[in-house]
C-alpha cells in the first residue's frame, strides 16, 4: 500500500465513528424512552397522558438535543395521537408535516395505522412535498422562537445554557428612562402548563432575579420580563407569553460549554444543596428527596392522587405535574408569585348522565311462593284466594328487559352519588283487577320501577378524568320491583305468571366508561341486585350513552 493510499485509509477509519456519533442527539434516549410510554398510554386509551408525555418529549429534543429521526418519530407519534385518539385531523396532520420536514422517510407504526391515520399520513405527505427539510439548528425546537433582543423596550441578553438544580440569574437594563413600579420575570420550566412571575430586584442601573433551582428541571425553561406601573399597565417588556426567551437546561453532570450566567458582580449561583432548594420530583447530585411523608413520583411518572408524587409535583391528568394541587385544601390562594388565573383547573368532570338500556337475568328456585298469576273465577288454590299458583316453576334464569336513567354528581376526583331508575317492559299491572268484577283487587305497587342511589368509586389513576377511561365500583340501594317471567313445565295447563319480587333493593356492581371528545361518554356496567323481603337475585348488564361536564 502507498503512503499517500495508507493515510487516507486511516482517516476514513477515524471519522467513521465520529460520523456516526454526530447522527445521534444526546438526549435520543430519553425522548425514545417518553415516545415509547406515550405509545403504550395510547393503546391503553390514556389519550391525555399520552399527548403530555410527547410535549415532554419535544421540550427533550430542544435545541438540537435528539436526531432528526428522533425528532420526526416524536412528531410522528403525536399525529397519531392526535388523529387516533383525539379525531382532531388538522393538527394530526400538521404534526406529520413536522415529521417529514425533519426526516422524510418518518412514517406511522403499520401496527397502529388506521385509514384515518393513513389518510391523514397521505395529506401530510402532500403538503411536505415529498422532501425534508434541511437540519436548521435555529429551528429545530418544538416551538419556533424569534431572537429574543429584537422585541421590547428593556435590553436583555438570554443565557446559553443552565445546568439542572442551579437557579437561573436573569437580568435586564431600559432601554430608555422609565420608572416602573414592579419589573417581573414571568417563567415556565419542564412540566408547567402555564407561566408563574417572580419579582426581579434592583441591581446597580437595571433589575435582577435568580429563578429558583426548584424551577430549573432537565430540558428548558422559557420567559419573558414586564415593567408594569402601579396601575398594572405594561411600560416596557422583552418577550412574551406566546414568543418567549428559551434557555436549555441540561443534566447536572453535563460539562458547560461557555461560562455559567451571572447577576453583575456576583459570583455564579451554586447548585441546591438542602432539601428546601430540592427541584420538584428531581434528585440532583447533592439534592436530597424532600420531608418524610412526600411520595416518590417524579415529573412525568403516573399517579392516582397527589400524595404519589414528590415533594413540589402534584397530581394533574394521571401524571405528576409542577406546582401545588389545587384540591389540596390549601384554598387555592395565590403565592404572590404567580399571576391570577395560574391555578391549575380541575381535572375531573362534576355531573354526568346516562341513559342506556339492557337485560337482566333473575334466578329463579323452582318455588311456587312467589309465582303468581291470575286465570278465571273457577279456578283457584287455597294458597292464592282468587289466583292460581303453580306449585312448581323451571328453575333457573329469567331474562327481564329494561331501560334506565341515572345523573351523578362527583364529590370528588374519585368519588360520586348518584340517582337513577329502572323502567322493566312486560311486568304485571300495578293493580290486578277480578274476573267479571267478582273478587279484591290485588295491589302490585312499583311493578315495572325501580328507584335507587349509589355510591361511586372511581379506582383507575384519572379518577373521574372528563376523557379516556374510567373503571369505577359501585354500592347502592332502593324500592321497587323486578318481575321476570318464568318458564312453566311441559304439563302446565297455562300461561306462566310474573314474579313478584319485594320492594326492598340492595345492590353492587362495576362500570367502565369512556370519555369522548366535547363532553360525551359511552359506557358499560354490570350490576348485581338482591331484593328483600321476598328474595330476588337478578344481574344486570348495561350499555349506557351520555355527557358530563
Amino acid at each position: 500500500m502507498t503512503r499517500p493510499a495508507f493515510f487516507l485509509t486511516a482517516a476514513l477509519a477515524l471519522a467513521m465513528p465520529a460520523a456516526a456519533q454526530a447522527q445521534q442527539g444526546p438526549r435520543d434516549a430519553a425522548a425514545t424512552s417518553l415516545i415509547r410510554q406515550a405509545m403504550q398510554d395510547y393503546q391503553d386509551l390514556e389519550i391525555d397522558r399520552a399527548v403530555t408525555r410527547l410535549n415532554t418529549a419535544l421540550r427533550t429534543c430542544a435545541n438540537s438535543g435528539c436526531s432528526q429521526a428522533v425528532l420526526a418519530r416524536v412528531h410522528m407519534s403525536l399525529g397519531v395521537v392526535y388523529v387516533g385518539g383525539q379525531q382532531n385531523t388538522q393538527e394530526g396532520v400538521a404534526a406529520m408535516v413536522q415529521a417529514l420536514q425533519a426526516d422524510s422517510h418518518a412514517e406511522p407504526d403499520t401496527l397502529l395505522a388506521t385509514p384515518e391515520i393513513n389518510a391523514a399520513f397521505a395529506d401530510a405527505r402532500r403538503q411536505a412535498g415529498g422532501r425534508s427539510a434541511p437540519p436548521n439548528p435555529t429551528t429545530n425546537n418544538p416551538t419556533p422562537r424569534p431572537a429574543p433582543a429584537a422585541s421590547g423596550d428593556l435590553l436583555h441578553t438570554p443565557a446559553t445554557e443552565q445546568l439542572e438544580n442551579v437557579p437561573l440569574p436573569i437580568y435586564v437594563e431600559p432601554a430608555s428612562p422609565i420608572t416602573p413600579a414592579h419589573v417581573y420575570a414571568h417563567f415556565r420550566g419542564t412540566g408547567m402548563r402555564q407561566f408563574t412571575r417572580q419579582e426581579m430586584q434592583r441591581i446597580g442601573s437595571g433589575w435582577g432575579v435568580e429563578i429558583p433551582c426548584g424551577q430549573v428541571i432537565q430540558g428548558s425553561i422559557d420567559y419573558y420580563i414586564s415593567a408594569v406601573d402601579e396601575a398594572g399597565t405594561t411600560l416596557a417588556s422583552t418577550g412574551s407569553e406566546d414568543a418567549p426567551m428559551h434557555v436549555p437546561v441540561l443534566a447536572a453532570s453535563a460539562r458547560r460549554t461557555v461560562p455559567a450566567p451571572t447577576l453583575p458582580n456576583r459570583p455564579a449561583p451554586e447548585a441546591c444543596s438542602s432539601a428546601d432548594e430540592c427541584p420538584p420530583g428531581m434528585s440532583g447530585p447533592s439534592c436530597r428527596r424532600g420531608a418524610a411523608g412526600t411520595g416518590t413520583g417524579g415529573l412525568g411518572d403516573p399517579c392516582g392522587t397527589s400524595s404519589e408524587c414528590g415533594e413540589g409535583l402534584y397530581c394533574e391528568t394521571g401524571a405528576c405535574a409542577v406546582g401545588t394541587d389545587p384540591n389540596s385544601g390549601s384554598g387555592g390562594e395565590s403565592n404572590g408569585d404567580e399571576p391570577p388565573g395560574a391555578r391549575a383547573p380541575r381535572t375531573f368532570s362534576r355531573f354526568a348522565f346516562d341513559v342506556g338500556g339492557g337485560v337482566g337475568f333473575a334466578f329463579l328456585s323452582g318455588q311456587m311462593s312467589y309465582a303468581e298469576q291470575f286465570l278465571n273465577a273457577t279456578t283457584r288454590t287455597p294458597e292464592c284466594g282468587m289466583y292460581t299458583c303453580y306449585r312448581n316453576i323451571d328453575p333457573g334464569f329469567a331474562p327481564t328487559y329494561w331501560l334506565t336513567a341515572n345523573v351523578r354528581y362527583n364529590v370528588t376526583q374519585r368519588v360520586g352519588i348518584a340517582l337513577g331508575v329502572r323502567f322493566q317492559f312486560d311486568t304485571a299491572d300495578w293493580s290486578v283487577q277480578p274476573p267479571n268484577g267478582r273478587g279484591p283487587v290485588k295491589d302490585n305497587p312499583l311493578a315495572n320501577l325501580l328507584l335507587y342511589g349509589r355510591l361511586y368509586y372511581a379506582f383507575t389513576p384519572n379518577g373521574f378524568s372528563p376523557s379516556g377511561v374510567v373503571g369505577s365500583a359501585f354500592v347502592g340501594g332502593g324500592g321497587g320491583q323486578i318481575e321476570p317471567k318464568p318458564g312453566l313445565p311441559p304439563s302446565a295447563r297455562y300461561p306462566s305468571a310474573h314474579v313478584v319480587s319485594g320492594f326492598g333493593n340492595a345492590h353492587v356492581g362495576g362500570r367502565v366508561e369512556y370519555g369522548l371528545r366535547n363532553g360525551f361518554h359511552v359506557a358499560g356496567e354490570l350490576t348485581l341486585h338482591f331484593m328483600f323481603p321476598t328474595f330476588l337475585f337478578n344481574a344486570d348488564v348495561a350499555a349506557l350513552v351520555g355527557f358530563h361536564f
